[in-house]
């Protein structure tokens, strides 16, 4: 005999089968959590003045970040991202909502504001950390406000920096025959690759090559000069007068933010500008 079901079955009543839950979409789950994902824009020191017309930044003068989650205390704790020295990239990539922005291809001064903001959204303003006097040597204990950083304006080019096409500079030096020196600004993957090339030699039990490192990274020409090997050999040659020049022209055309603060030391009293390097420790504020 045939089975049927019960609802072919004279005379017999059922019950309406319950309605399935609405599909939750993938719009509906930003919309549900946008309460505790928030935004915000951060303004950008270059204002995307600097970028080539093919980067997402060109003519763009902020950049959307979300605001810190578990999600990025995870990436600045991880002790593998750390000892990479990606930590700080890999946070940034986290944060910026337009994924075609990426770290290494941010100007270091774009990026420092990246991070800043991120930091406050995290942590607040307050940046309790030691500062070494640099006259006597005594440690400090300072509260630094991060939300009275301020932004290094650009300043017009001078007569003797000319801007290129390639988005390069030209800096010219009268007093060494119209020396002709041609600098890059530097992008976070610049900043990776001296990073990692100071941690080597460390290792190696190298002396440190801090400036001779930052020189090679922003040289790109020097007159008619390009090859890498004669670049090098005329930094490790160069001047002291002209290497501190070519570093103080470069300073005053690189977009970034003002990372000096006015220093008091208790101990001897030397006032002065400290600087404030960011890494991943920044982001982790003593209790």
């Amino acid at each position: 005999m045939a089975r049927r079901n019960n609802s072919e079955r004279v005379g017999a009543s059922q019950p309406d089968a319950p309605t399935p839950p609405p599909a939750v979409t993938a719009q509906q789950t930003d919309d549900i959590f946008s309460f505790i994902s928030p935004t915000e824009f951060v303004e950008l020191p270059s204002k995307g003045l600097l970028y080539n017309e093919n980067h997402p930044l060109h003519g763009v003068d902020t950049v959307e970040i979300r605001h810190m989650t578990a999600k990025e205390e995870d990436i600045l704790t991880s002790e593998a991202l750390i000892k990479k020295g990606v930590a700080l990239e890999r946070l940034v990539d986290s944060l910026v909502v337009d994924k075609k922005v990426k770290a290494s291809q941010l100007l270091i001064g774009d990026k420092n504001a990246v991070l800043i903001a991120a930091r406050i959204t995290g942590f607040g303003t307050d940046y309790n950390t030691s500062i070494t006097c640099p006259t006597c040597l005594t440690s400090n204990e300072t509260v630094l406000d991060l939300g009275a950083l301020a932004t290094k304006e650009m300043e017009e080019a001078a007569a003797d920096v000319e801007r290129l096409d390639n988005g390069n500079y030209l800096i010219t030096f009268d007093e060494y025959k119209g020396l002709t020196v041609e600098v890059k600004l530097l992008t976070g993957a610049d900043e990776k690759k001296i990073a990692q090339t100071r941690e080597k030699r460390k290792r190696l039990k190298l002396p440190d090559t801090h400036i001779t490192d930052q020189l090679q990274a922003i040289i790109t020409q020097v007159n008619d000069i390009s090859e890498a090997a004669l670049l090098k050999q005329f930094i490790e040659k160069c001047p002291t007068r002209l290497s501190r020049a070519i570093r103080a022209k470069y300073e005053t055309i690189v977009p970034d933010l003002d990372l000096t603060f006015d220093f008091e030391c208790d101990g001897c009293a030397h006032v002065g500008k400290v600087g404030m390097p960011i890494t991943a420790e920044f982001f982790w504020p003593k209790s």
